[in-house]
């Protein structure tokens, strides 16, 4: 516990639902792989042990092969500092960038550096910055480096709703967005079943309720062309109208109740269907050859 004067770091292949690290809308997000367990009721249950174990200080996770020189690279949540690890290798990097981290410290303060493998002296050696200082007896995070400095546009990163943003439609009644076009248009409303929805970037996407943090695509920007988006009913049902010729489509909901399309399968599903299929097919070829 945290009382028994516990310091836990934790590491994970990708990040938890609820970290604040940014995550790319049209990667991850539309293919329903940007957290673990994005796909799963159970995927707040990781945000929760964070803000009930106060022992938890910090989580550091990779998975979007995005640099560290983005301004939401590091996050914190109550007592627990989120840090978003890059890769080495050239290949694998989104943006460029080949960095890694080094979490240096003790039972008092811990220190996060950025390792820049693609920057580097007369002498060859990378570049080490010092991005974060955490303070754990305070529970203080100190972020060192100046993010601002960074050209961070061509990563568009998925908007996160905040219960003070001033974009949330109290009561959505009618014409919510596409009036004038739906592009630069950012707001989020709750459905009647309490399903929170919202637009930006041109798509409608659809957001965890407990965390605020975007789960899908629900219509993406192609089939938003040229369309108004009406929330009519009472908040129980989305519409599209063409603007041009009025047609009318209606977003009905998912079996299990979700609004958002699951533009590719499951990744871990799709490797267990195909661990049986070769696991059947070696049992039907020692079949044939046992009776040979």
């Amino acid at each position: 516990s945290h009382e028994d004067g516990w310091r836990i770091c934790v590491f994970s292949h990708a990040p938890i639902m609820g970290s604040g690290l940014r995550v790319l809308q049209n990667v991850h997000v539309i293919n329903g792989c940007a957290w673990m367990n994005h796909c799963s009721p159970s995927r707040s249950t990781f945000i929760n042990t964070v803000k009930e174990s106060p022992q938890i200080k910090l989580w550091c996770s990779g998975h979007f092969h995005l640099s560290h020189d983005f301004q939401d690279s590091l996050s914190k949540v109550n007592q627990c500092t989120f840090v978003q690890v890059g890769v080495v290798g050239g290949k694998s990097t989104r943006d460029h960038t080949r960095q890694t981290r080094i979490v240096q410290g003790n039972s008092e303060v811990m220190k996060i550096y950025t390792v820049n493998h693609h920057v580097r002296d007369e002498q060859g050696d990378a570049d080490l910055r010092l991005d974060a200082i955490i303070d754990l007896e305070r529970g203080e995070t100190e972020m060192t480096y100046d993010s601002e400095t960074y050209d961070r546009d061509n990563w568009f990163s998925a908007y996160c709703p905040e219960e003070e943003d001033g974009c949330y439609i109290e009561c959505p009644a009618g014409a919510v967005a596409g009036e004038e076009g739906i592009g630069e248009t950012v707001c989020w409303w709750h459905m009647a079943d309490d399903k929170v929805l919202g637009v930006h970037d041109g798509q409608i996407v659809e957001y965890d309720a407990e965390t605020l943090s975007p789960l899908g695509i629900v219509v993406n920007k192609k089939d938003m062309e040229n369309k108004e988006l009406l929330v009519v009913d009472e908040s129980k049902v989305v519409v599209l109208v063409h603007r041009e010729t009025d047609a009318i489509e209606v977003v009905h909901p998912n079996d299990d109740g979700s609004y958002w399309r699951k533009y590719q399968r499951n990744k871990r599903i799709r490797q267990e269907e195909k661990a049986r299929e070769a696991a059947a097919k070696l049992w039907l070829e020692r079949k044939g050859q046992s009776q040979q």
